[in-house]
């Protein structure tokens, strides 16, 4: 592959992207395709060694604010003076909704994760009781001997519950942190596919 096919390919992958930020990157590979060239390096290995156009792309799009591709999409919808007048005076309704929205999608957000840390406290209570039983009973052996062995039945089922519980707290929570992953791909993706759409009409 060529530097010009490169750098074509590269500019595609991430037309969604704002112009001048797509314009930096083009550069900034076309400087280091040019300065291995000028230390002797063969521009298709240069190239080869830079990796995949797709994951270069991916990283990229990956380390932009999301803020960034809904500026763009704006731009390139070219609002007119009417469509923004509609939208200032209707900003009173699609405001309150999308408080709303966002109100309830944060609560439930919050609720799934308040999940996981009363699964990490009550795996904490039943741990520390378990141990302070633990280290009770035998001084009940001599006193009364089946109540110590029961308080030492209960210590061992409160130890055991905390491990279960421990493991499947882990397990919920990283969960939890690859479905926060999923919903940040897909709205990434969401306006990927809306600057993508715009692009086809242009």
């Amino acid at each position: 592959m060529t530097k010009h096919e490169f750098l074509n390919r590269l500019r595609t992958a991430l037309s969604a992207l704002p112009q001048d930020e797509v314009q930096k990157t083009i550069d900034y590979y076309a400087e280091i395709i040019d300065d291995a060239v000028e230390d002797g390096c063969e521009e298709p290995i240069v190239i080869a060694n830079l990796g995949s156009i797709d994951s270069i792309a991916e990283k990229i799009i990956h380390d932009t604010p999301i803020q960034e591709f809904t500026l763009e999409n704006i731009k390139q919808h070219n609002w007119n003076t009417t469509a923004v007048l509609l939208l200032i005076l209707g900003s009173p309704v699609w405001i309150a909704l999308l408080l709303a929205a966002t109100a309830v999608v944060f609560s439930l957000y919050v609720s799934v994760w308040a999940i996981a840390f009363s699964l990490f406290a009550t795996t904490a209570a039943l741990a520390l009781s378990g141990v302070i039983l633990l280290i009770t009973s035998p001084f009940l052996l001599s006193v009364a001997v089946p109540k110590a062995m029961l308080l030492l039945g209960i210590a061992l089922v409160s130890v055991g519950a905390a491990i279960f519980l421990f493991y499947l707290s882990v397990y919920y929570a990283k969960q939890l942190v690859r479905l926060t992953g999923f919903i940040r791909q897909k709205i990434r993706h969401f306006f990927l596919k809306q600057g993508g759409a715009s692009d086809e009409i242009q």
